[in-house]
């Protein structure tokens, strides 16, 4: 949903964009597993599972400096996709948490 709420692919690419849809898939994906979900993404469960939540938190900060200190090497399409993608798993995330509530509460 944020992706589809940003006007175009220099917003997407935008350092903004990569803090938000970092944020938001990791804060969705929590949530989502907090209700009962479970997470299709091997290397992201693996990291779950040895790590923990903190793990996972501080793996998603990483990625995020990563990018930041990287992006002005970055192409901009690349960005755009790479926010997109993480943007789209986020809005995944909060329909699959969505339903997992909706079952909990009927």
């Amino acid at each position: 949903m944020a992706a589809l709420a940003l006007p175009g692919c220099s917003t997407l690419a935008s350092r903004g964009a990569v803090v938000g849809c970092q944020a938001a898939d990791t804060a969705t994906t929590l949530h989502a597993l907090s209700l009962g979900g479970r997470e299709r993404n091997p290397v992201v469960r693996a990291l779950l599972d040895t790590f923990g939540p903190e793990g996972f938190i501080a793996a998603k900060i990483g990625v995020t400096l990563l990018v930041l200190h990287s992006y002005p090497a970055l192409s901009m399409d690349l960005l755009a996709t790479i926010d997109g993608i993480t943007c789209a798993a986020a809005a995944n995330n909060a329909v699959v948490a969505r339903r997992l509530s909706e079952k909990k509460d009927p």
